[in-house]
């Protein structure tokens, strides 16, 4: 319950640290994406501006110094530090600067500006721009404006307006008060030093708190945890009219520890999910030990079980195979039973029965014990036939299933009890092993219903499925309640034999049906 409660205030607080940091920052995009695009529009306006002056050309090729001078006092000073004329081709070459009446001569300067302007349409950025930061010099950026000319004209000349860039940054500040720090730097390469140090170094201009120096901060003693700002930048990238590159570069920072507000409580946060991650990687580590083990035991208890099915099964074929052995035996020793006692007893009694039948002919009259001699002889010597057939009955096989079926029911005829064969279908071809197996279930089941059962009707039914079916109406008995023999065991041993199943069904008062499936 603990680790629980643990738990969930650990989720809290970093789901409340996190949506700080994450509000903080995306305020902190929109105030700079604001600050970039009013430094942008406010530098596009004003090189707008600057090329006003280009008005105060006449189409002769001299400068109007009334209509200039006015252009020049509507230019705003904090905007430009610089604006001029220069006209190098014509009657009145020279230089016409804003707030002099007096015309300067060219420099050398102002000729190469001209050639590298020949073909420009637009104002291009020049050599005078600012491209470091100078004690007590306010950074520029220089503009010169190509003069108008006719198609194929050599240019007369260009206009050199110097852009306070401090203005546009002025600009970007007052439409957007809640900019964070700012900076201002030219070609910067934007790859911080090796000690994660504030960039850039040494800027054209820079807020009043511009942060310098290391980029994280020191929450417990020697341990550096987060950086304390978060720095954006955007580039303007320009050709100069010598094609060399010029790009500006405007960084824009806010501190990270205003958005964590409370830095002890970030501290707690981290301490308690450093706890609760050591807490589940103990508790993973003791699962993954438990559950080894019991991998471990499950494996060894499955190699045990299946070595014991395989010894279970090598048991039951076994004995499977020593009760076949045993089932052969004993046919065999059946078979030899009945040929002694056909080939023995059988023909010394059929011998005795022709002696007495021999005596009665020569004696007259016959005397009664002769005549019940005679038959006791007879009725010994049908009885041996039937013992004998019962334990050779391979020959009845011979002809098929059916008609030793139909033997073994006829043998009980004059014994008071009924045995009925019933065909329902043609039955499937069996080997002669499979012919005596068969023959054998149904010898047991009618000598069980006879003798166990005091049935007074027997039913026997020869089909395809099932193979064979025994049913009395004898006084049944509970499966339950009786232990079984040898001959219940004997049928389905033979039943195994044969592929097939061997089925009891019966209860007291309702007689015995057997079924081999």
């Amino acid at each position: 319950m603990i680790s629980i409660t643990l738990t969930l205030l650990c989720l809290q607080a970093l789901m409340h640290w996190s949506s700080t940091v994450h509000e903080a920052n995306r305020r902190f995009r929109d105030h700079k994406d604001n600050f970039y695009r009013s430094f942008q529009q406010h530098l596009d306006q004003s090189r707008g501006d600057g090329a006003s002056l280009t008005l105060a050309l006449r189409p002769d090729g001299s400068v109007d110094s009334a209509l200039l001078q006015r252009i020049c006092g509507q230019l705003a000073s904090s905007t430009w530090a610089r604006a001029e004329l220069v006209i190098t081709r014509g009657k009145y070459p020279g230089r016409l600067a804003c707030g002099s009446n007096t015309r300067q001569a060219l420099a050398p300067q102002d000729v190469l500006n001209t050639q590298q302007l020949a073909h420009a349409r637009q104002p291009q950025p020049g050599p005078a721009s600012t491209r470091q930061a100078r004690q007590g010099q306010d950074p520029v950026l220089e503009w010169l404006y190509p003069l108008p000319h006719a198609a194929g004209a050599p240019l007369p000349g260009f206009a050199r307006l110097h852009y306070r860039l401090q203005s546009g940054i002025d600009a970007a500040v007052r439409s957007q008060p809640d900019h964070g720090e700012y900076a201002l730097d030219e070609g910067n390469p934007l790859v911080p030093d090796d000690r994660n140090d504030a960039y850039p170094p040494a800027p054209l201009l820079q807020s009043a708190h511009w942060p310098p120096g290391r980029y994280s901060v020191d929450v417990l003693p020697g341990v550096q945890w987060l950086p304390p700002w978060s720095t954006h930048w955007d580039n303007l990238d320009y050709t100069t009219s010598s094609g060399q590159p010029y790009r500006l570069t405007l960084f824009a920072r806010s501190p990270l520890q205003n958005w964590l507000e409370i830095v002890p409580a970030a501290v707690i946060v981290m301490v308690l999910f450093t706890a609760l991650s050591i807490v589940v990687v103990i508790m993973t580590w003791t699962l993954l030990r438990t559950r080894q083990r019991l991998r471990r035991a499950a494996d060894s208890r499955r190699r045990r079980l299946a070595r014991r099915a395989r010894e279970l099964k090598q048991a039951q074929e076994e004995q499977q195979l020593l009760e076949a052995a045993l089932l052969d035996t004993s046919e065999r020793e059946k078979q030899r039973l009945g040929s002694e006692l056909h080939d023995g007893a059988g023909q010394s009694l059929t011998a005795a029965r022709l002696l007495a039948d021999s005596l009665a002919s020569t004696l007259q009259p016959l005397p009664p014990a002769l005549g019940a001699l005679q038959s006791c002889l007879q009725q010994a010597v049908n009885e041996v036939r039937l013992g004998a057939r019962g334990l050779t009955p391979a020959p009845l096989l011979e002809d098929g299933l059916e008609p030793a079926l139909q033997a073994l029911a006829s043998q009980h005829e004059g014994s008071g009890v009924s045995v009925a064969l019933q065909v329902c279908d043609t039955p499937p071809k069996l080997s002669a092993e499979a012919r005596l197996h068969v023959y054998r279930i149904a010898q047991e089941a009618i000598n069980n219903a006879i003798r166990h059962g005091q049935a007074s009707q027997v039913t026997l039914a020869l089909g395809q499925a099932p193979l064979l079916t025994v049913q009395d109406n004898g006084c049944g008995f509970d499966p339950a309640g009786v232990s079984h023999g040898i001959g219940l065991r004997s049928q389905q041993l033979r039943a195994g034999l044969l592929g097939r199943s061997l089925q009891l069904l019966t209860e007291p008062g309702r007689g015995t049906t057997v079924c081999l499936a």
